[in-house]
């Protein structure tokens, strides 16, 4: 009798067939130590259907003995696009990535598919906010206690929402107590160690959320696609700005450096060029990254990379951005604007000039969420922060975005516009993008593209 079982985070293969063990090589490893085979926990689908393929072989599923049904209440009312989301990822088996705009109902789409699959369901989100945010969800639409594991709360139910951190350090002990998974934010597991907690778990039903899938036949695709399911359902910004989610214009607001900082900037960027173009003529395929890593390696490279390091976050933040920055601060005054710079720092120095909140990966979280809270019930009209709201916050009520500076790319891009696209009656949404014309901050910008549709317009502004 084929025996599957869970054991440490991996999946316990005991009297298979030798037919069996051959079909399934490439997955299956022979453990010496212990003398099983074994395979990681989230081959347990394909092992399954291999294993029933046997015609001759009776099977003894462990697993699926531990699972534990949640109890429906009310599940949510959907969209039409977000009806389809559900239905594309059933129809391919409940297994696959929804990658759908900030502010579009992911959350919803999630609750709607745990609630028609009538099952145990873990629920993975990258911060204790969003563990917070995905409980109440979950108790407002299922009956039963819900689980919480992060941020010093363990309580495992068959609905349970976990850490990601949580996730990697006890998916080996719990991992199978669940017959579907969830992955909030999941472009995160495109790449990393701590990609291996997806592993430890052997629900066979796998669902991705994300507004920022990784880009179709990169390794990050390719990873995400192994750990959770191919990408089932797509739609950006473009797809409904001005229908599902709020009207969207964007404004380039290009600035210049002034003398002294274009003396500066040209004076840390220069070696790095120079060497730039060095590498290049040698291996004319080489990307940035490829570039950076042959400079490293140089006699004094390092010391030329922490001065390119110093250029970009001049280009990042001059003098033209921080007047820019408090011009439309005093624009829309009567809006609810949000800002986002590169570094803490750059946002603290907003927060001072202009006397308005920060909110920093080192503000305390009684205190963050008094600053939400004052923030969604008027009594501050703008926040600035780096990276803390870049996603897993909500708040709904902000209609403009000043972007000073970005560090992550397109996805940090899409995340921070998606924080004002939350539809209310109407409501139109403006982005405003500030741009050092001539630098590094420029080109970032080009390369960049555009994932979302609107009515674009440009200024400049000259230092």
């Amino acid at each position: 009798m084929v025996r599957l079982s869970f054991d440490r985070g991996t999946l316990r293969i005991d009297s298979a067939p030798a037919a069996l063990l051959e079909s399934l090589a490439d997955i299956v490893r022979f453990d010496e130590r212990t003398g099983h085979h074994r395979a990681a926990a989230y081959r347990y689908a394909r092992v399954l259907d291999a294993a029933r393929g046997q015609a001759a072989a009776s099977l003894e599923d462990e697993i699926a003995l531990g699972w534990r049904r949640s109890t429906q209440t009310s599940p949510p009312a959907l969209r039409p696009y977000q009806e389809q989301a559900v239905s594309a990822f059933e129809t391919f088996g409940r297994r696959g990535v929804i990658a759908l705009p900030t502010g579009s109902g992911k959350t919803r789409v999630a609750t709607a598919a745990i609630a028609r699959a009538a099952s145990s369901a873990l629920v993975l989100v990258p911060t204790r906010v969003l563990l917070e945010q995905w409980t109440a969800v979950l108790r407002a639409h299922f009956g039963g206690p819900i689980g919480a594991v992060g941020d010093g709360l363990k309580q495992i139910e068959p609905l349970t929402v976990m850490t990601f951190e949580s996730a990697y350090r006890s998916l080996d002990r719990f991992g199978d107590r669940f017959e579907m998974l969830v992955v909030d934010e999941a472009h995160h597991f495109s790449g990393g160690l701590r990609a291996e907690a997806l592993e430890m778990c052997p629900a066979p039903m796998r669902l991705g959320l994300t507004a920022t899938p990784p880009s179709p036949g990169t390794a990050g695709a390719a990873r995400l696609c192994d750990l959770i399911g191919p990408t089932v359902f797509e739609l950006e910004i473009a797809d409904l700005a001005g229908s599902a989610l709020a009207a969207l214009d964007v404004v380039r607001v290009h600035v210049a450096l002034n003398g002294q900082e274009r003396a500066q900037y040209r004076s840390d960027i220069e070696p790095f060029e120079s060497l730039r173009r060095d590498v290049l003529r040698n291996n004319p395929d080489a990307d940035w990254l490829a570039c950076v890593r042959a400079i490293a390696r140089m006699p004094g490279g390092a010391d030329v990379l922490a001065r390119m390091q110093r250029a970009g976050a001049l280009a990042a933040f001059p003098h033209a951005k921080r007047v820019v920055a408090r011009e439309l601060l005093a624009r829309h005054r009567a809006d609810r604007t949000l800002l986002f710079t590169a570094i803490a720092k750059d946002a603290v120095t907003i927060a001072e000039e202009s006397l308005i909140p920060v909110i920093t990966a080192e503000v305390p979280r009684e205190e963050r969420d008094a600053i939400l809270d004052a923030f969604r019930g008027r009594r501050i009209r703008a926040i600035v922060s780096a990276r803390v709201l870049n996603e897993g916050v909500d708040v709904p009520d902000a209609n403009v975005a000043i972007i000073v500076a970005g560090a992550l790319g397109v996805r940090e891009h899409v995340q921070r516009i998606g924080r004002i696209l939350r539809p209310r009656e109407g409501k139109r949404a403006t982005a405003y993008e500030l741009v050092t014309m001539d630098t590094v901050d420029e080109a970032r910008t080009r390369a960049r593209g555009r994932r979302h549709a609107a009515g674009r317009s440009s200024a400049r502004h000259v230092a």
